[in-house]
């Protein structure tokens, strides 16, 4: 009988989900069909799939992974990854713009966790978000690049320094022009805080912002038709944080520093 081509092998669910789990360490029989909630006949059909293409061996009931196999499994983990995170977060991020994220981070994407999804009601809606707020609060630091704020930002930015959280910001130049026409009082006190660092980013901004402390990220994206319709995502955990802040460096690179008004 033929056997499978590798592309066939891992186009099975069941073989990537075992190649993955083998990933973290070897296992036996009783242990894979726990964890992949499969019967022991299943299994068995699956083991001798990925033994028959050299991705896996097995001794004295002991499952691991061959060397071929250790390459796919570290190859199909990111792809694994990027699969679970767009059929997350009910469907978020199908419907983005994109395209504000550079090309090695936008690979890299798969580094951010599905996060949750926040569609405030009607009354809710231009309520800041607490959750992201009170983080940043317990946070050393405070990152946003924005094209836009919400109203009450004055408060927020005065608690988090209060708090001796330093701030990192980034305006476009629509948001600084209409601050400086709207709020130059507020705008000034930014500039004179030493927590605060304000820059100067060229080009309008294809998002409305995107803030990342030291436990979270929060953005909120423009959709395919550059709306933004008041969906946030949040995102915990240490590789979504330092995607955010590579994300928020490469934006701050490309800005100036503003020393005065």
């Amino acid at each position: 009988m033929k056997k499978a081509s590798l592309q066939a092998v891992i186009a099975s669910e069941e073989n990537r989900c075992l190649l993955l789990f083998l990933g973290e360490g070897p296992k036996d029989l009783n242990n894979l069909m726990v964890s992949l909630g499969t019967t022991r006949e299943q299994l068995l059909s699956v083991i001798r799939s990925l033994e028959e293409s050299y991705l896996i061996t097995g001794n004295g009931g002991i499952y691991r992974l061959t060397c071929m196999g250790e390459l796919i499994a570290w190859k199909l983990k990111p792809l694994f990854s990027l699969e679970e995170l767009i059929n997350t977060a009910n469907g978020y991020w199908l419907n983005r713009k994109l395209d504000f994220i550079p090309p090695f981070l936008l690979k890299e994407l798969h580094k951010v966790n599905s996060g949750t999804v926040i569609q405030p009601s009607s009354s809710d809606l231009y309520d800041y978000n607490k959750e992201a707020h009170e983080a940043s609060m317990s946070s050393k630091s405070f990152s946003m690049a924005a094209a836009g704020l919400h109203p009450v930002f004055p408060d927020l930015f005065s608690d988090m320094i209060d708090s001796g959280v330093n701030l990192s910001l980034i305006f476009d130049p629509y948001l600084l022009d209409k601050m400086k026409k709207d709020n130059p009082d507020e705008l000034q006190k930014l500039l004179n805080e030493k927590q605060v660092s304000l820059h100067l980013y060229s080009q309008q901004m294809p998002f409305l912002s995107f803030k990342v402390n030291d436990l979270c990220i929060v953005l909120k994206l423009l959709d395919r038709n550059n709306v933004y319709d008041h969906k946030q995502l949040i995102c915990y955990g240490s590789d979504a944080v330092g995607w955010g802040k590579e994300l928020f460096e490469h934006y701050r690179r490309q800005s100036v520093q503003i020393a005065d008004l």
